[in-house]
Parts: structure tokens; sequence; C-alpha cells
């Protein structure tokens, strides 16, 4: 039985990195390879994180693997790296996995892939990239990236706007194409429509959805100027804002008071535990992701999970995975005069539409449906 093993966060730690790894490791698993996860001691220094905690205070772990989890890595301790690496080694895997997300973590992921590049040379390196530059795009992101993924055998991109990146710096390195996997771990099937609107205390004809941390690229601001417009046409409607703030709240706090939308803005300021997600997708018609930058995303996938339609901007590979018109709607960019229409149309196509049916259709051919594939061309 080959071995894998896979670097990156995994459980406790929350977020779309964490989920990212407990999707991989079950597909793997279940392809029939033995898999285990080597991850961190210590993702982000507390002086850097932005956020209340970096833990899952979840009740229900997705996929829930903790004694295939090794807790090695401290992202600023060197003296860790080299034990990774050695507890990496003397597993000698068949291929290692690195989860590339955030060029903060290249000093320790290239302090250990650079001694299995050399002191392991049967087994394969392979670097999952879902972001190759960081959104904040600083000063070093480009140095420690190009620095750190030329140690790669291989390379499995997740957008085609990725692998046209890899492609140009690294063109003589093998590319497989997959995607992120659609999050349906949080569709519980505890509400409907209806039940949902009930919980949250919501009676309105339209209810749109902004899910996930807030941070300047997503573009809530945009949108909350777009909302203020959307109400003249279509006064019954709720914008629902869920997630944690990585800024300060208050400007868009500002915003709900300067277009007095208080009464039709439920603004939840926390990060849900997975077991809380449902109602606020299946209260929703359409989830909009007015970005102005972004690789792929998360919440589109969980979007697709809850079979909800989307407005997207065509930034990044997020507009790849949508179909115009069938499950969702894709627009230029995030100018009121670009998404205002676009949230209307997708309100008055809603009965018409079957975007749920749509979506169903078109999911099972994203994710990694491709895996078996790529492994078995890798280990070649």
């Amino acid at each position: 039985m080959a071995k894998i093993i896979i670097v990156g966060p995994a459980y406790p730690y929350r977020g779309g990195q964490s989920l990212v790894e407990a999707y991989l490791h079950k597909t793997i698993t279940a392809l029939g390879y033995d898999a285990l996860t080597v991850s961190y001691s210590l993702l982000y220094p507390s002086i850097f994180f932005p956020g209340t905690t970096q833990y899952d205070t979840s009740k229900i772990i997705p996929f829930e693997h903790t004694s295939k989890i090794y807790r090695l890595i401290n992202s600023i301790n060197p003296i860790t790296w080299i034990k990774a690496y050695r507890f990496i080694k003397k597993e000698s895997p068949d291929i290692v996995i690195f989860v590339w997300w955030m060029p903060f973590f290249g000093p320790a992921i290239w302090s250990i892939a650079k001694r299995l590049r050399k002191k392991c040379q049967s087994t394969r390196l392979t670097f999952l990239v879902e972001n190759y530059i960081s959104h904040e795009n600083r000063w070093f992101d480009e140095f420690f990236t190009k620095k750190t993924l030329k140690l790669a055998h291989s390379f499995i991109c997740q957008s085609n706007y990725i692998e046209k990146q890899i492609t140009h710096d690294f063109p003589a390195t093998p590319i497989h194409r997959t995607t992120l996997s659609i999050y349906d771990c949080y569709n519980l099937n505890q509400y409907s429509k209806q039940t949902a609107r009930e919980f949250l205390h919501i009676h309105s004809e339209n209810v749109i959805l902004f899910f996930g941390l807030i941070r300047p690229y997503k573009g809530l601001d945009r949108l909350i100027e777009t909302f203020a417009q959307l109400l003249e046409s279509k006064p019954d409607t709720t914008l629902l804002i869920v997630g944690e703030n990585y800024e300060g709240i208050e400007k868009y706090q500002h915003l709900i008071e300067k277009y007095a939308l208080q009464s039709r803005v439920i603004l939840v300021n926390k990060f849900i535990d997975n077991e809380d997600v449902e109602p606020y997708f299946k209260a929703t018609d359409a989830v909009i992701m007015p970005y102005y930058s972004g690789t792929q995303s998360g919440i589109l996938m969980m979007s697709y999970g809850f079979e909800r339609p989307v407005v997207v901007t065509e930034v990044g590979g997020i507009a790849e995975l949508v179909i115009p018109n069938e499950t969702g709607i894709v627009v230029k960019n995030n100018e009121v005069e670009n998404l205002l229409p676009s949230i209307i149309k997708i309100l008055d196509t809603k009965e018409q539409i079957p975007y749920s049916d749509n979506i169903r259709k078109y999911i099972h051919k994203l994710g990694y449906v491709n895996m078996a594939n790529i492994l078995e061309e890798i280990i070649k």
C-alpha cells in the first residue's frame, strides 16, 4: 500500500485550509492509500492573527481523523522544521503533498521540502496550490513562493488561473488539475428555506447572503452600497452578513447607518461553528461574492453544497466554476452598476430558473474526482 503524507493545517485549526486537508485526507484514504497529516503546533503567532481564535470550537468535526494528524510544525521555530522532516523521512512516504496557500509559511515548508528533496529521492514532492501569492501581496511573497515551489516534482492546481501562473514560473514542472471540494459537510438537512427563515426571524420575500471572513478584498463595502439601491426596486429584501471581521467592523456599521439599512441588514459578526452554518445558507435565495480580488473560494463551494446560486465577480479562478444563468451570474467587477442588475436578475429568476437542479447536476464534476488518476501519475 502506497503511503501519502499531507503537510498542512488540520484540525483543531479552523477555516478553509483545515477543510482542504479534511477532504483531501478523506479522498486519499477512500482510494486505498495509507494517509497521514503533518500539521502545525503553532500556525500564526497571536500577534499576527486578527481573529478571535485559530481553533475550531465546533461540536461537529467533518471527517474526524485526529489519530492521523501529527502536530509537529511551529511556523516560527526552525528546530521543529527539522523534527518534521525527520518524522516524514522515517515514515518513508511515496508522496508528500504540501498544501500551499500563504507565503508566510514558505520558510518552514522550504526547509522541510529541501531536506526531503536531498535525502529522500524516491519520495515525490507535490504542492497542492490554492493561492499562489497571498491576497495582501507583500514584498516578500513572490520571493518565498518561487524559492519554495521550485522544489516541487509536480503541482496540483485548483483553477486554470493558478495553473497559468505556475506554468509561467515553472514551465518544466508537471501540473495536474482539480478543484476545491464541494463543501457539503455543513448541510445537516435540519432546515428547509421556510424553517431556516423562521429560525433567523426573517419574514421578507427575498434574502441574499454574504458569508465568510470579512476582509478588505471581499468587497462587503460595495455590496452594502449596492444593497441600498437594491431596496428601491426590491424593498422586501434582507441582507445577511455573516462572518468574523479581520479588520475594523466599524466602517461597515457606518455604511449600514449611512444608508439607513438597520431594519434590512442582519449582521452576525462572528465565526460560525460547523453545526450552525446551515440555516444561513438554507434561508438565502443567493450568495453574493462581490470580491475585488481572489483566486478561488471555499464560500462558492459551500454555496454549491447547499445548492444555492451565486453572484460572483470575474476575479481569479472563481468565475471558472460558475455557469452563467444556470448556477449563478458572473459580473465583470463589483461596481454598483454591474452588481445591482445581477442581483435583481437572480432574484427575479429564482422561480423560473432551476438553479438548485442545475447545481446538483454540475457539482459531480467538481472536487477531487480525478485524484486517483493524479496520484497514479505522480507515483509513476
